[in-house]
């Protein structure tokens, strides 16, 4: 039951009693810290967090969110603070936003059954470095961001990048979750739902209820606990990368791979943005990653074979390429690997693909979570990507509307100095990604100072507000998500930012509200996210 008083008087009453469910060192109350909390990487929320709280176990979650929902006050769960759609940032004044990062536990490696159960707070980097010590990995396995980002930030926004080629994405890897719900109870999914001798082993006993909470964006419960698939960790790996002259002749390769289940990863950059990456990497962190890439292969003599070709190559190798494309293979055996790589190469040939050094799949996979260096420019301009997922077959025609639509902006592009290219990927053997990625100049959040090595930030360029600029980006962002509504895309991340709600049939729509009504009757719980309001 609310308790029906106002909002200043509620939180007085309130922080007492989180106090005693987390310890006071756990409640937070600082100006600074809420700015922080509060903003994503693109949204500087106008409304800011009352408290952040940060809870350690499960069940001081569960007790939290009841306790605070009791008030009446929104609560919003955050993990690593990796959105760019709003998908943390408060709507309402008073919320309270839950930092899940101590809920970092490994509990259980299971070899048997080939599961490991995880709080949601564990970052992917943790994860994947302490399954490599037992030969084993999840088959997806992180995003970029992984140095940062939870495992549960990546199953509430749904996430691709390492495995993802060939194993779809992070929810695909998912087999049982633990969700806090608004009235403080735990919610158990799949097979760990049994009465009798519980165990997360399997997902789809009767209806698939781990799947309703994964992409829901923190609006229906808190994930606090996750068991993900166990795979062999790979014993073999093999890296090509091609050039192209025309972004359809990388997208008809990219197509044919991953119908054909190639490539653990197989992604591309347009001619701007594989040269802006470039930008990025110093000499000081190849020879860094040059380092793990000697690690990473089966003995010294082999590592010192790879860390020898790489250096060879330089960056010279990228000079005057057109769109590029990289892939990771991976297998049990030499003769597996080779066997796709040669089929690969025969498909790129055949799409006027030229073969160029593969440093980049190697440094990348050599060190797969490095320093979040990338939230800004290699000049310090602000960085925001916007993202869509589409069949094979409609790859053709967005990039048409892309392309109209940037030509029809081009004074708006200009005049506020944005700067613009795209990276794609494929996603299991139907769907590809398309995200361009913006640049301008701005000045930065605490995100970006906080989450980027000092000694890089250091370097880097500081500018002032630049408001116009971020309108503007407000817009194209807007008008390309209608685009990619329009085209019957898809996203991850959906957040506060996508069309989800707009673009739902009615009886979907009317589901999801009834689903809702009933865990937070409410709408306490990250109130806004999903179109839920």
């Amino acid at each position: 039951m609310l308790k029906k008083i106002n909002l200043d008087h509620n939180k007085k009453l309130l922080i007492p009693e989180l106090i005693k469910i987390v310890g006071i060192d756990n409640v937070i109350q600082d100006e600074n810290e809420l700015d922080f909390f509060s903003s994503d990487i693109f949204y500087e929320s106008s409304i800011k967090a009352s408290l952040v709280i940060s809870p350690k176990s499960s069940e001081q979650t569960a007790s939290s969110i009841n306790l605070i929902t009791s008030y009446g006050i929104p609560v919003i769960p955050r993990g690593g603070g990796m959105s760019y759609t709003g998908g943390y940032t408060p709507m309402i004044d008073g919320s309270v936003i839950i930092d899940l990062r101590k809920l970092n536990n490994i509990i259980n490696i299971n070899k048997e059954d080939m599961y490991v159960t995880v709080e949601c707070g564990v970052t992917w980097k943790t994860l994947y470095e302490e399954l490599k010590k037992h030969g084993l990995r999840t088959p997806y396995f992180g995003p970029f961001s992984g140095i940062h980002a939870t495992v549960g930030g990546a199953l509430s926004q749904n996430s691709v990048f390492y495995g993802s080629s060939l194993y779809g994405t992070a929810a695909e890897s998912v087999l049982s979750l633990d969700v806090a719900l608004q009235d403080g109870t735990i919610l158990k999914t799949g097979s760990n739902s049994n009465k009798i001798n519980p165990s997360p082993f399997f997902r789809t006993y009767g209806p698939d209820l781990t799947g309703l909470f994964l992409g829901d964006t923190g609006a229906l419960g808190f994930k606090v606990k996750a068991t993900l698939k166990l795979i062999p960790f790979p014993k073999e790996q093999r890296f090509s990368s091609f050039d192209f002259s025309s972004d359809l002749e990388m997208f008809e390769t990219m197509g044919e791979i991953t119908r054909k289940q190639l490539a653990q990863e197989c992604y591309g950059f347009d001619p701007f943005l594989m040269g802006l990456r470039m930008q990025f990497e110093g000499l000081k962190k190849d020879l860094k990653s040059l380092s793990a890439l000697t690690k990473s292969q089966k003995n010294i003599f082999s590592g010192v074979k790879e860390v020898i070709k790489v250096a060879s190559a330089g960056r010279s190798f990228m000079e005057g390429v057109g769109y590029a494309m990289h892939i990771t293979v991976e297998g049990k055996n030499d003769k597996e690997v080779s066997s796709s790589i040669e089929q690969i190469k025969s498909i790129a040939e055949k799409n006027n693909g030229k073969e160029i050094a593969n440093s980049l799949p190697k440094l990348v996979r050599a060190n797969p979570f490095l320093p979040t260096n990338r939230l800004l420019g290699p000049k310090g301009e602000r960085w925001v990507p916007i993202h869509v997922i589409l069949p094979h077959s409609k790859v053709k025609g967005i990039l048409k509307e892309i392309d109209s639509y940037f030509n029809a902006n081009k004074d708006i592009i200009e005049k506020n100095k944005i700067k613009w290219g795209y990276l794609t990927s494929t996603i299991g053997t139907s769907a590809i990604l398309l995200e361009p990625t913006f640049f301008w100049e701005d000045s930065h959040y605490q995100i970006h100072k906080r989450y980027i090595e000092k000694s890089h930030y250091n370097k880097l360029n500081t500018f002032p507000e630049n408001l116009a600029a971020r309108n503007a980006m407000k817009k194209i962002r807007e008008d390309m998500s209608s685009i990619f509504m329009n085209n019957g895309g898809t996203h991850l991340q959906v957040g506060k930012m996508y069309k989800y709600k707009e673009n739902r049939q009615e009886t979907a729509w009317n589901l999801l509200v009834s689903i809702k009504k009933i865990l937070d009757p409410n709408n306490l719980i990250n109130p806004g996210s999903l179109g839920l309001k």
